[in-house]
């Protein structure tokens, strides 16, 4: 057999096995997910489309899901939806890379098999695995047009580029990035033909623009709330792409010594850094790896997108640049004349990817800590009888209907879609989003008050009301928590709304939700029994018996 066809064939076999670990998650699926599930399994009609169109992306991965949803709805099997499309990156990646040379085809695989970012994406049941093959497609018609402007590769440009556009909302930054890469790369020696290229491409995102716009500016979304842009983010992002250390395994403020993780952070980004910037400096180089400017020119477009706030910057949101880095960072390695040099280079790179597989914290291995069947799992724990009361927070109960039954119980929820109306009742969840920090600041201080200063909040006034005051003796009450969002304590919580500074870097949601929490636990009733927390993952229940 061919050795190409065999070395091709270890590397993918290598890729799939890695993402099969641990794909079984204990947790079920998280919120992100669910959501993906939850409208492929709408029946198809107005409902699924108005399903599809009240989500922040676009809707082809719906009509995927929806596709393989038809046969089962085990959670692993829906893992293997992302887990397909990842594998079948790896031999396309090989494609890319061979436009380059054998040695760049390999490489370009063999990193694409062992990318955390990918293997954890991989088990998740999202968009970013089908987006990441779309866009190593997209990358390989980009280079054979450029190449030969013929009609096949024009025809696989163009395709690419439409699922693309139906896959990720902003996706049409890449494309028109894209699109004016080859008209600049053909525009002397086939200028008719680039004119109509760069026409259709363009007719394309008209065509799916309306949805563009339905998402980005009629549909409200909490995400571009958590995190600030600031040069930790950036370099993270950084990390995401060329380190085993993700951000879903690691961020980088908290690694605050040496260890396993550091070491595998900051060694390979620094080769990668290193070799970045000798690609740059060599004159040589420059038209072999000028792609990547539609890389920077995305990264600088989403990166001003978070400063106004319209995005979240984070690695996975702009993973239709990762082929066009993995191609251009192995372009560069073989650039070098001395073999045995750039081999040593690649090996030292790799080493440290696959070395990291056998850490317990690598991406395959780790559970979804917010899987919503912790919470049914938890409120099994609980051990509620029927008519109990259930308070859910931060999701409402439609997020975890999959995994429990909620009928027999009473349930309340204040949840990311309702919190405004356990602040300020007539303000709208828009203004919430854009006032809430200033107009709730009174209320979150008075929560840290002593109990002998503190007001009862309209927060509390609502759960006396609707909770405590409808139960009867030995009722049971549990509150579910999730902690990756309400995870600042009340000693945390005061520094941070008493502090300007502090409070105007910190998150909305994380300042609503840890309050609800802190301030739920604060006024517990003295005349309850049974008190008991548990936690699974990143949810904590808090139940007690009248």
């Amino acid at each position: 057999m061919n050795f190409t066809i065999v070395g091709i064939l270890l590397i993918t076999i290598l890729g799939a096995s890695i993402r099969i670990i641990g794909i079984d998650k204990d947790g079920g699926l998280w919120n992100d997910e669910y959501v993906s599930w939850a409208i492929a399994a709408i029946p198809f009609g107005k409902e699924f489309i108005k399903g599809m169109l009240t989500q922040c992306h676009m809707p082809l991965y719906y009509l995927y899901l929806k596709f393989f949803n038809i046969f089962s709805s085990d959670d692993t099997y829906l893992r293997i939806t992302s887990l397909v499309p990842s594998v079948l990156a790896i031999p396309m990646m090989f494609l890319v890379g061979k436009e380059k040379s054998k040695f760049s085809a390999f490489a370009c695989a063999f990193f694409t098999a062992v990318s955390s970012l990918l293997v954890y994406y991989a088990q998740e049941v999202r968009f970013y695995s089908l987006l990441f093959l779309f866009s190593s497609i997209s990358l390989y018609f980009t280079i054979r047009t450029v190449k030969k402007p013929d009609r096949y590769n024009i025809i696989g440009l163009v395709t690419a580029n439409l699922l693309i556009l139906l896959t990720h909302t902003i996706g049409f930054v890449y494309v028109f990035f894209n699109i004016l890469y080859i008209y600049i790369k053909l525009r002397k020696s086939f200028k008719s033909l680039v004119n109509k290229l760069a026409i259709l491409s363009f007719i394309l995102i008209a065509l799916v623009s309306p949805i563009i716009v339905k998402i980005l500016f009629l549909t409200n979304s909490m995400s571009q709330w958590w995190t600030n842009i600031n040069l930790y983010r950036v370099v993270q992002i950084f990390a995401d792409f060329f380190t085993p250390i993700i951000s879903n395994v690691s961020v980088i403020e908290n690694i605050h010594s040496l260890n396993i993780d550091a070491v595998c952070l900051i060694i390979p980004m620094l080769i990668a850094l290193v070799i970045y910037i000798a690609g740059f400096v060599d004159k040589n180089l420059r038209n072999d790896i000028d792609i990547i400017y539609i890389a920077i020119a995305t990264i600088i477009i989403s990166l001003l997108a978070g400063l106004t706030g319209s995005l979240s910057l984070d690695a996975k949101y702009i993973i239709e640049i990762y082929p066009i880095l993995i191609f251009t960072f192995c372009v560069i390695i073989d650039s070098y004349d001395r073999i045995w040099f750039k081999y040593f280079v690649l090996i030292t790179f790799f080493l440290f990817q696959v070395l990291y597989i056998f850490s317990p914290n690598y991406a395959a291995k780790l559970p979804r800590y917010e899987g919503n069947k912790y919470v049914a799992d938890l409120i099994k724990s609980a051990k509620l009888n029927k008519n109990d009361f259930i308070v859910l927070t931060y999701y409402p109960k439609s997020r975890f209907e999959k995994y429990i039954d909620f009928s027999k119980y009473n349930v309340y929820e204040i949840y990311k879609g309702n919190f405004n109306y356990f602040y300020e009742p007539f303000m709208t969840s828009e203004q919430a989003l854009k006032d809430g920090k200033n107009r709730y600041r009174a209320a979150f201080i008075n929560s840290t008050l002593p109990l002998n200063q503190y007001s009862e909040s309209l927060l509390m006034s609502s759960v006396n009301r609707d909770v405590y005051s409808k139960m009867k003796k030995n009722q049971k009450v549990a509150f579910i928590f999730l902690d990756s969002v309400a995870f600042l304590d009340e000693y945390l919580f005061r520094a941070v709304v008493t502090n300007p500074a502090s409070y105007k870097k910190a998150a909305l949601p994380y300042l609503v939700f840890s309050n609800i929490r802190n301030e739920i636990i604060k006024t517990i009733p003295l005349n309850i029994r049974d008190l008991k927390y548990e936690v699974k993952g990143a949810w904590t229940v808090v139940s007690f018996k009248y």
